[in-house]
C-alpha cells in the first residue's frame, strides 16, 4: 500500500508539471488533487495494517520473558502499545472512519470537477452516503466504547 500511495503522489507529481498556463474545470490541476488524496488514503491504509499487525503479534505472539523485558525498553509511544484486543479494535475503527471521509473528499473532489453543477437529488443523496455512514459509524463506536479512553482531571 506505501508503494502504491507513493506511485499516487508520483502521477500527481507528473500531472502538476504537465499544467498548462491558465487552469481550467477538469484540468490536470484538479486531477493532481485527487490522486494526492488517493495516494494519503493508500498511505492511511497501510499504517492500518502496520498497527493491526503489531497489534496481533503483541497480543497473541507473546515472545519469552527475557524477551518481554528488551520490548519493554524500546521507547514505543503509547497509541501503539496494544494492551487488549478492545483497544486494537478501537483504534483500528476509528481510522476506518477518518479513511471513509478520505473516501467522501475524493468522491466529492470528482463530483464538483465537472462542469455541470446542477446536481440531481438521486446524485447528492448518493454524494451524502459517505458522510453519514462515517457519522454513524462513529456513533456507534462512542456509544459502545470498546475501550475507554482515560478521562483527564481538571487541574486545581
Amino acid at each position: 500500500m506505501f508503494f502504491l500511495g507513493l506511485y499516487d503522489i508520483y502521477l500527481a507529481f507528473m500531472q502538476g508539471i504537465s499544467l498548462p498556463k491558465e487552469a481550467t474545470e477538469g484540468s490536470p490541476n484538479s486531477l493532481a488533487v485527487i490522486k494526492v488524496i488517493e495516494g494519503l488514503d493508500r498511505f492511511l491504509i497501510a499504517i492500518v495494517l502496520l498497527y493491526f499487525a503489531y497489534g496481533v503479534y503483541s497480543l497473541f505472539i507473546r515472545p519469552d520473558e527475557g524477551a518481554r523485558e528488551k520490548r519493554d525498553e524500546l521507547a514505543l509511544p503509547s497509541w501503539l502499545k496494544v494492551k487488549e484486543v478492545g483497544q486494537l479494535k478501537q483504534v483500528v475503527a476509528e481510522v476506518i472512519i477518518v479513511i471513509i471521509f478520505v473516501l467522501f473528499l475524493r468522491v466529492a473532489l470528482q463530483a464538483f470537477q465537472k462542469s455541470n453543477l446542477i446536481m440531481s437529488w438521486q446524485q447528492i443523496g448518493t454524494l451524502l452516503v459517505l458522510p453519514i455512514c462515517a457519522t454513524l459509524l462513529a456513533l456507534a463506536l462512542k456509544l459502545v466504547e470498546l475501550h475507554p479512553k482515560k478521562t483527564r482531571r481538571p487541574e486545581k
